[in-house]
């Protein structure tokens, strides 16, 4: 005689909707992003000597370019065409920029 059991599910292995997972991929893109961002204007601040009214300049136009990218409205691996394309700047490659 068997009985029923109701199965306990794992936490981890609970099913998400596909909406779910479209949310977290957006969430995960845009921390990844702003990372990049931080990194970024920290090397500008430190190694180049940006202002604070550069930095906030240059966060602005990052942010704003950023959230586009998140928003699917601009594909990032166009930016890294048009970097290698019109300025000669390979960021696939070791060494980015060709002198």
């Amino acid at each position: 005689m068997a009985k029923n059991k109701a199965r306990k599910v794992n936490p981890r292995r609970k099913p998400v909707s596909e909406a779910d997972l479209n949310r977290a991929k957006s969430s995960a893109s845009e921390q990844a992003l702003k990372l990049a961002i931080a990194i970024f204007l920290t090397v500008l601040k430190d190694r180049f000597d940006f202002d604070n009214d550069q930095i906030c300049e240059a966060w602005e136009a990052m942010d704003k370019l950023s959230e586009e990218v998140v928003e699917r409205r601009i594909n990032a691996w166009d930016l890294v065409t048009v970097l290698k394309e019109e300025y000669g700047i390979d960021l696939l490659e070791k060494r980015a920029v060709q002198k």
